[in-house]
């Protein structure tokens, strides 16, 4: 009995501690699935909140057709497209007189002249003088409407239906930027850019200051600014001319590039400063620009860019029309936070805030 009882202590006794030690390690094994759990959701909501500090939205945005439809349609602050559409409607308005053809549209559209037509479109014909300068007075002032968002729909239809028009009647006058012009002047038909700084908000209380949908930015940050400009013109540069340094080797000996040639001989010039600066910034502009870390450099890169090809081919206002694009990547309200820093008198410039 005693060793019964003792080999049933003996085998309670491990029992006990077994069931005790089981039942703390269970206990222990809750609480750490638990804390685990607790500690996953923390590092979810952080890794979310990492996603949306870098991104601006969350994971879970795009985990669905629905989702990814209303972060699309989520509402925005109105004022930087507002700014854009009144710097491209002025850019525009220059373009028209300048490389539209403009100021002499009797010589270009001369009876006999030489034209080169675009496959398919060999139907269309220029108009006979007096109507092509109705044509372009029609363009001028959609261009001029934009600018100042008056009768904003309007004036972008009559700028667009011109502007392809007279596009697609000489294929020698085609250039990347000219298509450029004609696809934004499109989007902006189809986006709600007269909410800010227009003469249609002051007409219209509802309008002003009234939200966007974020697809508006998306559509021009992604489509207009990232890929078609810059990240393609990048992946053009990728062959060996250019990667070798031999496609624009003359643009070394220009005066921009002296401060340059203080330093590296011509040659280095060429292929490190030209070439290799024109490729890395291609490829990586549309992504500096979207980052908020790197946003800064991506607009001082971007703009001393496009200063110096102003300076340095004929190329029109396509330059300034891409700086007037990087503010796009900004966060949408600075403009009022621009516009605040403004002193007391200087308030009634800012009328449309």
């Amino acid at each position: 009995m005693e060793a019964g009882t003792c080999d049933n202590a003996a085998a309670g006794a491990p029992f006990v501690e077994k069931s005790s030690g089981h039942g703390d390690s269970s206990g222990g094994s809750d609480e750490e699935k638990r804390t685990m759990q607790r500690a996953a959701a923390a590092g979810v909501v952080e890794c979310g909140s990492r996603m949306k500090r870098l991104f601006g939205f969350e994971r879970e945005d795009l985990s669905s057709w629905h989702r990814l439809v209303c972060l699309l349609n989520r509402p925005a602050d109105p004022a930087s497209l507002g700014i854009f559409r009144f710097l491209f409607g002025m850019v525009m308005a220059i373009d028209i007189t300048q490389e539209r053809g403009l100021s002499h549209l009797d010589y270009k559209y001369l009876d006999g002249a030489p034209v080169c037509r675009f496959p398919l479109l060999n139907f269309l014909q220029p108009l006979p003088l007096d109507y092509m300068y109705l044509v372009y007075v029609v363009m001028f002032f959609g261009a001029i409407g934009i600018m100042l968002g008056c009768f904003y729909r309007l004036a972008c239809l009559m700028f667009i239906s011109t502007y392809w028009y007279v596009f697609f009647l000489d294929k020698t006058t085609w250039n990347n930027h000219s298509y450029l012009y004609g696809l934004i002047g499109f989007q902006l038909t189809i986006m709600d850019a007269n909410r800010y700084w227009s003469i249609d908000g002051l007409r219209s209380p509802k309008k002003r200051n009234a939200q966007v949908p974020l697809w508006n930015y998306t559509l021009l940050r992604s489509q207009v600014c990232i890929f078609i400009v810059y990240f393609i013109a990048g992946i053009k540069k990728l062959d060996a001319d250019w990667v070798e340094g031999y496609s624009m080797s003359y643009l070394a000996h220009h005066w921009l590039f002296d401060p340059f040639r203080m330093i590296l001989p011509n040659e280095m010039v060429s292929l490190l400063v030209v070439h290799g600066g024109g490729l890395c910034l291609d490829l990586s502009a549309g992504y500096l620009l979207f980052f908020d870390a790197t946003r800064p450099y991506g607009i001082f890169f971007v703009s001393y860019f496009h200063c110096m090809n102003s300076q340095l081919f004929n190329i029109g206002m396509f330059s300034y029309t891409m700086l007037a694009t990087s503010p796009l990547f900004c966060y949408p309200d600075w403009p009022r936070r621009f516009f605040a820093h403004f002193p007391c008198f200087l308030r009634p410039v800012t009328v449309f805030v």
